[in-house]
């Protein structure tokens, strides 16, 4: 399976980043840039804190920290791309760099907004779909496949103690669950997960 949604708090997703840079040969990079800027390369879990508020989701939409990852076993060279704004549209700013590739994995980070938990996502791309927009070659796809699958396999059955239907929840988040915090897409959603699948919000 390309990808995996799970909930998890700061605690969790320290947890989750301590195993890629302590177990794997992932390298952890910013999504995008900031305006004008270089990607940055995130080096340690420290690093990843230091940057983001782990564990919040201020606006509520499961992307409170947005992470590109990428293994060196999968593909030698990370690709950055440049993308320059239009004038007309982006004041202030010139160009902004990101991750290219078909062989970038995803990490977005939900968490906290108010007394709800909003998802947090793995993923990548499959080799059909890479095929499709022209971006298969050069990776090694059974390597990304066995990475792939080690890190969901760490999340879903080590890391994880509850679960809903194709959700698993780790543990720190488990616990607030069970406290009654709402399990959500995102904030505003107007159902919730339940062990029995999704539910409409009590009006």
């Amino acid at each position: 399976m390309p990808q995996l949604d799970f909930f998890a708090v700061r605690e969790d997703q320290l947890e989750v980043l301590r195993f890629l840079f302590g177990e794997t040969d992932v390298r952890v990079v910013e999504h995008c840039s900031k305006p004008d800027a270089e990607l940055l390369e995130f080096k340690s879990v420290a690093d990843v804190e230091s940057a983001f508020s782990l564990g919040d989701d201020p606006h509520g939409n499961g992307l409170g920290c947005l992470l590109a990852l990428w293994s060196p076993s999968v593909v030698p060279k990370l690709e950055i791309r440049r993308i320059d704004f239009d004038p007309s549209r982006v004041k202030g700013a010139r160009f902004r760099h990101e991750p290219d590739g078909g062989a970038v994995m995803q990490l977005y980070l939900g968490g906290l907004n108010g007394r709800t938990i909003t998802k947090s996502h793995f993923g990548h791309n499959s080799q059909a779909r890479a095929r499709k927009w022209g971006l298969e070659k050069g990776v090694d796809w059974e390597s990304l496949g066995v990475l792939s699958r080690r890190i969901q396999y760490h999340i879903r059955s080590r890391l994880a103690v509850a679960k809903v239907p194709g959700r698993p929840i780790l543990s720190y988040a488990a616990d607030l669950w069970r406290e009654g915090y709402a399990l959500k897409e995102s904030a505003r959603a107007p159902y919730h997960w339940t062990s029995s699948g999704l539910e409409r919000d009590a009006q």
